[in-house]
């Protein structure tokens, strides 16, 4: 019995020998305190500072001041939860380095810690996200090119066409061939009015003339008008809002609502917009049909605009949704001081 005792013992540990030389990542293991008393590193040009002067310190003696608390509060939430705790912070080494910790209990005193350079994940999420605002800007200079086209051009030839339409009835003595003008000229200008509508969609001048909260209690009205009842509020907004900010948030209105309006079978839909510890929060929400959010077949082109310009911006967005129980679109973003 002690034998194959022994040699199951043997190869757990043969085992678990080969599990560590395969990990990229380091390990920490760690006392209540913060007290580093083991650890492994495939390379030890990983650590931040050599084994001899962290084995037997704690956290808030090794580690920069601005992560001590971040690291000590990560260790009492991982005492508290049987769920890993994840925590992603910058190391000011050679070059900066950004790690990944994942964060569990392994016992009444100790905490297991494997912690993963993600330098390289940030630096291409950061390239994504600048391509992403490159591709939005670009995407914004060809709105307002087109918009304005359709307002200075193709508006005017359409006023013009009404115009002439209304002269030629004036003179026609005839009732029925008048009466066929005066319907045709009804249907230039409600076409008129659809390019009008299309133009300022694609390039909200009112940003610029009344601020973000007048032109999203516009935005508002004008879809009230059309396809939803539209509840709009908002709390106090700092003094200004930047161009880009304005307008990101202007667009995820605009494209939260077209969603509610094509897809939610609701007839009413709450905008919500305030402004707390320097970022703007913005919900939209709705009572309608709602969807899975976990489900990427319902990430339409819609979300996924909505992710990338928020993203652009460094900001997050919240999703809750389920069948049958509306969805609540709700997104921060930073507003640079």
């Amino acid at each position: 019995m002690r034998k194959i005792f022994n040699v199951r013992a043997a190869t757990a540990e043969a085992r678990d020998r080969a599990i560590l030389r395969a990990l990229p990542d380091l390990i920490f293991i760690l006392r209540r305190d913060g007290t580093y008393i083991d650890y492994h590193a495939r390379d030890h040009a990983l650590l931040f500072a050599p084994p001899s002067t962290f084995i037997g310190r704690t956290i808030r003696e090794v580690m920069p001041a601005p992560l001590r608390d971040v690291m000590m509060n990560a260790l009492e939430r991982a005492g508290q939860s049987d769920e890993p705790v994840v925590i992603e912070y910058e190391l000011p080494m050679d070059e900066p380095q950004w790690y990944e910790a994942r964060i569990v209990q392994m016992d009444n005193d100790r905490f297991l810690s494997i912690v993963r350079n993600v330098t390289e994940l940030k630096r291409v999420s950061e390239l994504n996200r600048d391509l992403a605002r490159r591709l939005i800007s670009s995407q914004e200079v060809e709105r307002q090119r087109i918009a304005r086209e359709l307002h200075d051009d193709i508006s005017q030839r359409i006023a013009a066409l009404n115009i002439q339409i209304d002269q030629i009835a004036t003179h026609i003595d005839s009732a029925e061939p008048r009466g066929q003008l005066r319907a045709l000229s009804a249907q230039v200008g409600e076409i008129a009015s659809d390019v009008h509508r299309i133009s300022y969609e694609l390039h909200p001048s009112k940003l610029q003339l009344v601020g973000l909260v007048g032109a999203l209690k516009s935005l508002c009205t004008d879809v009230s008008q059309r396809d939803l009842d539209v509840a709009f509020a908002h709390g106090e907004m700092p003094p200004t809002v930047g161009a880009d900010v304005s307008l990101c948030v202007y667009r995820v209105v605009q494209e939260a609502l077209h969603n509610v309006a094509r897809h939610s079978r609701s007839r009413r839909a709450q905008v919500n917009v305030t402004y707390e510890d320097r970022q703007l929060a913005v919900q939209i929400a709705d009572a309608g049909v709602g969807f899975d959010a976990g489900d990427a077949a319902h990430a339409g082109l819609g979300l996924l605009s909505i992710r990338e310009r928020v993203a652009a911006l460094n900001g997050r967005v919240t999703i809750d949704a389920a069948p049958g129980k509306g969805t609540r679109i709700a997104v921060r973003i930073p507003v640079p001081a």
